[in-house]
């Protein structure tokens, strides 16, 4: 009798001692499927459905301190994807993670590589992407983008000086 009542005891300690809150870190959420839906809607250039996912009041900090709306940010994506003949996420280099942080907020981190061709003369770009998105009801209210667009920006400089000689050799 006395070795049962140790058991129930000992058990009883063992489930009182068990962490009961929820995982800091999650590979799947319905968080981390609004961002894949995020992307998917960038992808097929479905601004209205892409648009849907943000909060009215979200803040957009892309590569800068200073924040942008999400209006904002769709009209300089799509003014850079104007210049390119396709682009997508390679499916092969894409992860996705979501955070609880200490105060409880949720983040979802996406990192992967944009593919692109440019229109003028088919160069294929690569370009690292990484995204920390906070959600508040199922919405993102903050975005944080970082990407490097230097290859791009030359890759628009050297069209542009090709069509300047071409319109200095033709007036010739």
């Amino acid at each position: 009798m006395k070795s049962l009542f140790v058991l129930l005891i000992s058990t009883g300690l063992l489930l009182a001692c068990k962490d009961q809150t929820p995982p800091r870190y999650a590979s799947a959420s319905p968080e981390i499927d609004s961002v894949k839906t995020l992307i998917k809607d960038y992808e097929d250039g479905n601004w209205e459905g892409w648009t849907g996912h943000y909060a009215d009041t979200a803040q957009v900090y892309h590569n800068s301190t200073d924040a942008i709306s999400p209006q904002q940010l769709k009209e300089g994506l799509q003014g850079i994807l104007a210049n390119a003949s396709e682009y997508h996420f390679a499916d092969d280099d894409i992860f996705y993670e979501m955070v609880i942080d200490d105060d409880g907020e949720k983040w979802v981190n996406f990192w992967g590589n944009w593919e692109g061709s440019l229109a003028a003369n088919g160069q294929h770009l690569t370009v690292p992407v990484h995204l920390t998105l906070q959600f508040v009801d199922g919405k993102i209210v903050e975005e944080h983008g970082y990407y490097d667009l230097s290859k791009y920006q030359a890759a628009m400089q050297e069209i542009k000086a090709a069509e300047m000689n071409e319109e200095e050799s033709m007036e010739e």
